[in-house]
């Protein structure tokens, strides 16, 4: 169940700019798990092998003050803010951009944490690492859903975006390589959600 937010709500969208040396950090999953901001990536462009700076135009919801923390913590990080375009909502009735992920999987993941794997790639997975390096493909009908926000929201993944292409203006897919980090089951359960939705992973 989706609840509606009725108090100093606010929307918009910023344009970011990342300084190559904060590549590593994962800055965007920090606005998503610290200022529990609805965060969908709506354009990208960002290569790591280049040197250069990458940038996000981001789609945001949450409430006031977590909309001025989360912009006050970018300055801190030396994150360029180009563009900025924010609403208040004050009074207003609007629901968050619903999360892909649904409660019960959120809760399937609590549940079944201690269960074993279903396939060898998994069971190694489970055993060896709490981290993940991956490449997926955000085909067009996703680009207004918060897939990455799905991600730390709902199996608390830390989520670094370690390269992006995403062009707003136009109808062709986009990809990330992600760097992701948790708890091995955690991990399991955060690509089983990418599976789910259809996207094409490249481990």
């Amino acid at each position: 169940m989706v609840l509606s937010t009725t108090v100093n709500s606010t929307v918009g969208h910023i344009c970011i700019c990342i300084p190559q040396y904060y590549h590593p950090q994962p800055i965007i999953s920090q606005l998503i798990s610290r200022y529990k901001l609805t965060v969908n990536i709506a354009a990208a462009v960002f290569a790591a092998d280049t040197g250069e700076d990458g940038w996000f135009n981001l789609e945001i919801q949450g409430s006031s003050l977590q909309v001025e923390a989360a912009l006050a913590y970018l300055q801190t990080m030396n994150v360029e803010i180009e563009q900025l375009n924010l609403k208040s909502l004050e009074g207003e009735v609007i629901e968050p951009p619903k999360l892909l992920c649904v409660n019960s999987d959120c809760s399937d993941c609590v549940k079944s944490i201690h269960q074993p794997p279903d396939n060898k790639q998994e069971v190694e997975l489970h055993r060896t690492t709490n981290r993940a390096k991956f490449q997926i493909c955000i085909p067009q009908n996703y680009r207004y859903s918060p897939v990455i926000a799905g991600l730390v929201s709902c199996y608390g993944l830390t989520v670094n975006i370690a390269g992006a292409f995403l062009d707003i203006n136009t109808k062709n897919d986009g990809w990330f390589d992600l760097e992701i980090s948790g708890r091995p089951q955690q991990i399991i359960f955060g690509l089983r959600y990418l599976k789910k939705l259809g996207l094409q992973i490249w481990l």
